[in-house]
């Protein structure tokens, strides 16, 4: 597959995953899209984390909660223990997997402390 073709995938899926959240009251936003392809997805609720869509490994520095890979194998783990981070990875053809998972989190954050900050949607991304 061309890399014009992934990035393409990659926003579509971003696209429609954002559409079905927004479905079920989970705020979020395409953030940002890399020249590598990949495309970051932010809740309004920081509390949530945030999700990269991607076919590469990510900075190691960077660590997204949620990562839809075209790079895995569909047998990957679903949770993987990250220097004692819980981070969540699926296979990209498998987006709708996500988001009983974010509609789980959106639940156990409720009563969570109001976060420390809170992401602003830029008036170019509303």
């Amino acid at each position: 597959m061309k890399h014009h073709t992934i990035q393409m995938s990659m926003n579509n899926i971003a696209e429609k995953l954002i559409k079905e959240l927004t479905k079920i009251g989970i705020e979020c936003y395409i953030w940002h899209k890399a020249t590598t392809g990949s495309v970051y997805i932010r809740f309004a609720d920081s509390r949530m984390g945030s999700v990269r869509i991607g076919n590469h490994d990510g900075r190691s520095k960077l660590k997204y909660k949620y990562n839809l890979r075209s790079d895995i194998s569909p047998t990957h783990p679903k949770w993987v223990k990250d220097e004692n981070i819980w981070r969540f990875y699926l296979p990209l053809d498998r987006w709708k997997d996500l988001i009983p998972v974010l509609a789980l989190k959106k639940e156990q954050v409720k009563d969570w402390p109001e976060a420390k900050y809170r992401y602003t949607i830029p008036k170019f991304k509303q």
